[in-house]
């Protein structure tokens, strides 16, 4: 796979090739959550493990309610080792079905705008995804990304917890990779450190080669 996507983060980049632009999500698999309008979230993140050096990635998204509509948007570049950049952009649409019933995400992300940008980063990544909550029990989600030559399927779940009095969430998903030749799963956690400050780490381990790739990230949430 030439990116990853994901809660966002760049492991299967390291994997299969470059990154990019991570939608709200699990590890490695967008959901149809979005960010509140009025609300940015700045994300600074790291990946390491696999025989290579840890690398370091700025990124943002925010939200946006049109008309009623709930979108996101947001974009995200490597910073170091090595060159930095391409910025690339990502998109989605949320669409609720209706109390007890899934809600729907339509989204687009690896958008990079200029042909070396496009030559860097590789082909955007298109995709539709359902999530579920099973009445607090877990959450639940299932969809199909689209990428040439580089279809995956998307699955995952999540949980909830109060630690300390805080969120911490418990997620694991699986996803297709090498053209869907191989399949790479994870686990991982989300844990509201501070109202403005969330961690989050995560293990991805593909199923027929390669070594683990552990990712970590933390999130600034900004009110506006």
């Amino acid at each position: 796979m030439k990116q990853h996507l994901a809660c966002a983060s760049l492991a299967l980049a390291v994997l299969c090739g470059s990154l990019s632009a991570t939608p709200s999500g699990l590890n490695n698999i967008p959901t149809a959550d979005v960010t509140p309008m009025g609300v940015g979230v700045i994300q600074a993140f790291s990946n390491f493990g696999n025989d290579v050096d840890s690398d370091f990635n700025l990124g943002f998204k925010t939200g946006l309610d049109i008309f009623g509509q709930k979108f996101e948007i947001g974009g995200d570049s490597h910073i170091l080792p090595d060159k930095g950049g391409p910025v690339v952009f990502q998109a989605k649409y949320s669409l609720p079905f209706g109390e007890g019933l899934p809600t729907l995400g339509v989204g687009v992300a690896n958008i990079a705008l200029g042909s070396d940008d496009r030559d860097r980063a590789g082909d955007p990544f298109t995709y539709v995804v359902l999530s579920h909550d099973f009445d607090g029990m877990f959450r639940a989600h299932a969809g199909y990304g689209f990428q040439t030559d580089n279809n995956s399927v998307l699955l995952g779940l999540d949980k909830t917890f109060k630690v300390l009095e805080r969120d911490l969430v418990l997620r694991t998903d699986l996803i297709q990779i090498q053209d869907e030749s191989d399949w790479m799963a994870s686990f991982g956690f989300l844990y509201a450190l501070h109202e403005h400050v969330v961690l989050e780490s995560w293990m991805s381990q593909p199923f027929d080669d390669g070594d683990p790739i552990f990712t970590v990230k933390l999130n600034f949430v900004l009110k506006f």
